[in-house]
């Protein structure tokens, strides 16, 4: 089984939840079982909700938060292609997707990496307006050469202060050695350069994880 989890907090009814998808895939996927239940901070319980009929991407995966609604990367079955974008929506707590430009089969960030040719090229696009695919827009097409057989995964973690700079986490994984390097990188927007981040001490191997600042105190419901 794999589980995923996904944590916000919802202005509306001033609650902090948590979401947990617990997964069964059997093999050659002759069952599945999905089971989905939100944690409410008010409440001090946990409940089922509606279950969630996609299949998820990536074992522990996360769901981001923007608009006040979580979202995971999923597939509709376990032999699709193509990546789907599920929301789940903190207020009326149901899942639905949101459409990815066509060209990938708040503001929302989402990163694309394939291989072309000789070369990783790292996508990234934008939402301008939230839930409408039209506002989806190519911030970056970037490619980064590959000599050895390797996966990649970029994540885009901040921009500069002044908007011209863009912080990626670059994970590097190679097939025949089970070896995995990581780092930082800049990417400059205008002249497109892409500059390595030197953090001494830093270990080879390490994840990135980002969470959003909250001025609402996780027991402030105890005090009242």
């Amino acid at each position: 089984s794999s589980t995923y989890y996904g944590f916000g907090y919802d202005s509306v009814s001033d609650d902090y939840k948590l979401v947990r998808i617990v997964q069964l895939l059997g093999a050659k996927d002759e069952y599945f079982h999905s089971e989905a239940k939100v944690y409410s901070l008010r409440s001090n319980s946990w409940r089922r909700i509606k279950d969630f009929c996609f299949y998820l991407i990536s074992y522990g995966q996360l769901g981001f938060l923007a608009n006040n609604v979580l979202h995971l990367l999923a597939f509709k079955t376990p032999e699709s292609r193509k990546r789907d974008l599920v929301g789940f929506d903190l207020r009326s707590e149901e899942f639905s997707l949101v459409e990815l430009p066509d060209s990938m089969g708040g503001d929302i960030c989402l990163t694309s990496t394939y291989r072309e040719t000789n070369n990783f090229v790292v996508d990234v696009w934008i939402m301008k307006e939230y839930g409408v695919k039209q506002s989806w827009f190519k911030l970056i097409s970037w490619k980064e050469p590959y000599f050895m057989p390797c996966s990649i995964v970029a994540l885009l973690v901040a921009f500069s202060k002044d908007g011209d700079d863009v912080l990626f986490f670059i994970g590097y994984k190679w097939f025949n050695w089970g070896r995995r390097i990581d780092s930082f990188v800049w990417y400059d927007l205008g002249s497109q350069v892409v500059e390595d981040v030197v953090i001494r001490g830093i270990p080879t191997s390490f994840d990135v994880n980002l969470y959003v600042d909250s001025l609402v105190p996780l027991n402030s419901n105890a005090q009242q």
